[in-house]
């Protein structure tokens, strides 16, 4: 049985070490067919790396007697096309700049990775050529690129840049001085000389990956004639993987009687990406996909940890992203996110650093680095949303933190026995905690509190727990259940169903508590009756400011 290729970005070490190769070839021919100088964003972690290797394979003159052993089982090397193994390639990665804080300053990293690309061309294809490596990097490529032309080499050019905008990590980090001061600088210097090459026609082909267009539209009058192929409705699966290509990953790897649980599973956690609204079918991660099937074919279970620890979505990059540039959308937008797993906006193409940004700035760098995508809706247009539960689950974990800035923190060992007692169908323990939490906050957070802010801590308190998957706004035949929590382990007997209500403290009386008891426990009697729920255990809630007013269970 062939390898999980979890962590694999080396096509060659990939076909090599006997790893499972999704086919991605087929793109080649595609490529083939659009212009000659193509940009194509994904949000990290997506694959992009391997399929630029994938491509430096397929192009480099030296790896000919290669491309039987390495495409022998793929679409291309039934279908391959004029241009296989016809090019010098040049490849710069640039994955690396700005992720370590450590790291050297942005400029003098840069042209580190400019020098590895341009010593591994010259070592591959043996040729000799002394220059300054002390030099700025955009004058290296200038003169390196008018040496090749000199040389007349028999064959043509074909460069390939992974990650081009990784600088853009500078301005998570606050430091849009820099990163403008760079790519206004020296990377547009460098692209626009790539372009002179490009139109002297030394480089035939041009492909770079990336996240996101903010450096694309910094450097736009150094390079303005990429086509931009990232949502184009041909290319919308060339980089993550299908639901039919994840099915036959699982037919292959997965037990007969597992096969729809684990498929189940990365379709609620890893699903959801859509990059142009006329697509059919939606992308998963494929780095989470790898993950959960390889630690799935090494212990037989699906793991309790769905996330992957390595991969870069997380806290500290959702936050930075929400908070850019000290918007005054931050609030807003994490609570409408979290609260509806959609907002409204419109995707923005290109950026402004010169200029506050505005609503629509974030809400599209959140869809490029992938904490949102788009969902098309009824009348043509669409919306944006969270696209799966991992990064439901990334979006929560912020607003922890951002709990912790107003002393609101929450503790384990509460947690664990609210865990212990969920298990039991009780929610008791749980209520009273979202009583102690509420109880910290300050009368002014009251003022505009609403039901969907009582939900919300609900819903952060509840992602803590192990033994159930949660929902809000779960549908049902009869209406959307607020909270309902649906079982993972058969050891837990019950599904729950939670349903919220909230009186401000102008409207509190005996009657309308009444009124909001009876209201809900119409409603869960309604929601139960849907058989696609299973066995539930039913309570109505109601609260006012941080006291939980009553709590009953519907029989």
């Amino acid at each position: 049985m062939k390898k999980i290729p979890y962590g694999k970005i080396n096509f060659k070490k990939l076909i090599e070490g006997n790893c499972y190769y999704i086919d991605k070839t087929m793109y080649l021919e595609k490529l083939e067919n659009n212009d000659d100088t193509l940009i194509y964003l994904r949000p990290g972690r997506f694959g992009k790396s391997l399929f630029t290797s994938m491509m430096f394979y397929y192009y480099d003159l030296n790896s000919k007697d290669l491309f039987e052993s390495l495409f022998k089982e793929t679409y291309i090397y039934q279908h391959p096309t004029p241009n296989k193994n016809n090019y010098y390639v040049l490849k710069f990665d640039f994955s690396g700049i700005g992720e370590n804080k450590d790291d050297l300053d942005l400029k003098e990293s840069f042209k580190k990775c400019v020098v590895t690309g341009i010593n591994k061309f010259l070592s591959s294809y043996n040729i000799k050529y002394d220059y300054n490596k002390d030099d700025d990097a955009d004058d290296m490529i200038k003169l390196f690129l008018g040496h090749l032309d000199d040389l007349n080499l028999d064959h043509k050019l074909y460069i390939i840049v992974d990650e081009y905008d990784n600088f853009t990590n500078a301005i998570l980090e606050g430091d849009a001085d820099g990163f403008k001061s760079l790519v206004g600088g020296i990377v547009k210097s460098f692209y626009a000389n790539i372009k002179i090459y490009i139109k002297e026609g030394v480089v035939d082909r041009f492909f770079a990956t990336g996240i996101c267009p903010i450096t694309l539209n910094s450097m736009t009058t150094g390079f303005n004639i990429a086509t931009d192929l990232s949502t184009d409705l041909e290319f919308n699966s060339m980089i993550g993987l299908t639901h039919e290509e994840v099915k036959k990953l699982l037919n292959d790897y997965v037990s007969k009687e597992d096969e729809e649980e684990v498929y189940n599973v990365m379709l609620e956690n890893y699903d959801g990406y859509l990059f142009n609204e006329e697509a059919k079918e939606k992308i998963f991660n494929a780095t989470l996909v790898m993950y959960l099937l390889k630690e799935y074919v090494r212990y037989k279970i699906i793991p309790k940890i769905i996330m992957d620890m390595n991969i870069v979505f997380n806290r500290g990059k959702v936050g930075n992203l929400i908070e850019l540039k000290h918007n005054p959308y931050t609030k807003e937008l994490l609570e409408e996110i979290l609260l509806n797993d959609q907002v409204s906006g419109i995707l923005k193409r290109s950026f402004d650093l010169e200029v506050d940004f505005d609503r629509n700035d974030i809400i599209s760098l959140l869809y490029y680095f992938g904490y949102l995508t788009i969902e098309p809706d009824e009348y043509g247009d669409y919306y944006f949303k969270i696209p799966n539960r991992v990064m439901k689950e990334v979006y929560g974990n912020y607003f922890l933190y951002k709990l912790s800035e107003i002393n609101v923190t929450l503790d384990s060992d509460v947690l664990s026995e609210i865990n212990n007692e969920l298990k039991t169908g009780s929610i008791n323990k749980l209520c009273g905690y979202v009583s102690e939490v509420l109880e910290k906050l300050d009368n002014r957070n009251f003022i505009d509190f609403k039901e969907k802010d009582l939900k919300l801590v609900f819903y952060i308190i509840l992602l803590n727990t192990k033994n159930f998957s949660i929902y809000d706004e779960q549908v049902s035949n009869n209406g959307y259940i607020d909270i309902y929590l649906r079982k993972k382990s058969e050891l837990v007997k019950d599904n729950i169903m939670i349903e919220l209500k909230y009186l401000k403290k102008e409207e509190l009386s005996d009657k309308k508590i009444l009124e909001k008891l009876r209201e809900g426990t119409e409603q869960v009697k309604r929601y139960g009756e849907d058989e696609r729920l299973g066995r539930c255990r039913k309570y109505v809630v109601v609260y006012s400011r941080h006291e939980c007013l009553k709590l009953e269970e519907v029989k």
